[in-house]
């Protein structure tokens, strides 16, 4: 798989609110090396290894999207269906 350049910017992902994750009671404790640390009664995730994940997974669907394979995108909230459409 070739790297290639992704504009992954982190003030750009803290302005849009990537870093919120789930409360704190509703957690799964798998996502522990993920979370950086918790502000009131939420979860903030580390933005610089969601970044580096994010970047390997658009080097992994650039390649599967140049040999012709097709994806599903589902979304979970009413918000993100114009983004989907």
């Amino acid at each position: 798989m070739t790297r290639r350049y992704w504009n992954i910017n982190l003030e750009e992902m803290m302005e849009a609110g990537v870093h919120f994750g789930q409360g704190t009671r509703k957690w799964n404790p798998k996502m522990a090396p993920y979370i950086s640390s918790k502000r009131k009664g939420i979860h903030i995730t580390n933005l610089t290894r969601t970044a580096r994940f994010l970047s390997e997974t658009c080097d992994l669907v650039f390649d599967a999207a140049s040999r012709g394979k097709q994806f599903l995108i589902v979304g979970t909230k009413n918000k993100e269906a114009d983004s989907v459409a």
